[in-house]
């Protein structure tokens, strides 16, 4: 099995920050195994979904989604796999900053 840094980008993701509610995107970085790119992006996104801190937390509407989507992805040696497996986390902006 082969080595994935995979970088996604979030969008729309409608969240109650400080009493007020406000659309954000985010920035995240997953390390994760799989046969091929393919099938690395979908080990990402569902790795994303799951996560209870940003499911719990998005507020959309079923007709006002959010969408995660690829950035970049790259085959990656062993050791720079486990040296940042542990570090990755998400990094959210305001979209009316964008």
């Amino acid at each position: 099995m082969k080595r994935f840094k995979v970088k996604l980008h979030g969008k729309n993701f409608l969240l109650n920050l400080d009493g007020e509610l406000k659309k954000f995107g985010f920035y995240a970085t997953k390390f994760v195994k799989a046969e091929n790119p393919q099938e690395a992006e979908k080990i990402a996104i569902i790795l994303i979904h799951q996560n209870p801190n940003l499911r719990d937390t998005v507020l959309n509407e079923k007709a006002d989604r959010p969408t995660i989507n690829l950035e970049e992805i790259k085959e990656v040696n062993f050791l720079k796999f486990f040296a940042k497996k542990s570090t990755t986390g998400f990094t959210f902006y305001p979209e009316d900053e964008e």
